[in-house]
């Protein structure tokens, strides 16, 4: 009678322990891969500059997350993103092509950037329980990411070597180096939401929608002499990932 006893208490232990361990698999720390398509405009702050069209880039990273509490329906959502971006953006520009005019000509003057960022999400997951396969989930937080690369399609003048103040050309530069114009920091608002399906035990598939809504200034440079450019970074990114 013992031995039996003793048999039906260790039972219950290895069943206690397999559902704690079940219970730490969903509502545990996590880690998964993303890599996710977007579309990347930029907004103009200041009135001599405007918005010049969107174009598309692509972000890739690593997923983590923490668990708010014992349920794991709430999660602490974070990791380290390479976002690639566009921003494109226009001014128009006055000036002389030949000594002693006094009307002055206009010209508009183009950039598309591609913007290269290290991003840090700091965002907080809420999940729903699963329902057959799903759960559905909404995201909310912010972004810190630092510049590592710009490149731009641009028109710049070129002036006369003998009279800087008039233009000889315009120039159409390709790809060129504009990380000096570019400030270091940008901080954004994160918020999404999507679904996730679990193939078996903790490996779940993600897809949703995001919304990343840069609030800081991305421009290191001058509009017009004396006056700095204020131009704003976002994207919407179809976010698409794997948990491990």
């Amino acid at each position: 009678m013992k031995k039996v006893l003793v048999l039906f208490v260790a039972a219950l232990s290895g069943l206690n322990t397999v559902q704690a361990q079940e219970a730490a698999g969903n509502g545990g720390v996590r880690f998964g891969l993303k890599l996710s398509p977007n579309m990347g405009w930029a907004t103009a702050e200041t009135k001599d500059l405007e918005a010049n069209g969107s174009g598309f880039g692509y972000t890739f990273g690593l997923l983590t997350e923490f668990p708010i509490g014992a349920t794991g329906n709430y999660r602490f959502a974070t990791g380290i993103n390479m976002n690639n971006i566009m921003a494109k953006w226009k001014q128009e520009f006055q000036y002389f092509d030949a000594p002693g005019q006094t009307t002055m000509k206009t010209k508009e003057l183009t950039t598309d950037a591609s913007l290269q960022y290290l991003e840090i999400p700091l965002t907080v997951k809420l999940m729903t329980n699963e329902i057959g396969y799903m759960r559905y989930f909404a995201q909310v937080g912010f972004g810190a990411a630092f510049n590592i690369r710009a490149r731009a399609d641009m028109v710049q003048p070129v002036y006369f070597e003998n009279a800087p103040t008039i233009v000889e050309k315009f120039e159409e530069l390709e790809k060129e180096n504009i990380s000096d114009d570019i400030n270091l920091f940008k901080a954004s608002l994160i918020v999404g939401g999507g679904l996730e399906y679990n193939f078996s035990g903790n490996t779940s598939l993600l897809a949703g929608i995001t919304y990343n809504n840069g609030f800081t200034n991305i421009a290191n440079f001058d509009a017009v002499p004396g006056k700095k450019a204020d131009l704003r970074a976002h994207y919407l990114e179809l976010t698409i990932g794997l948990f491990f």
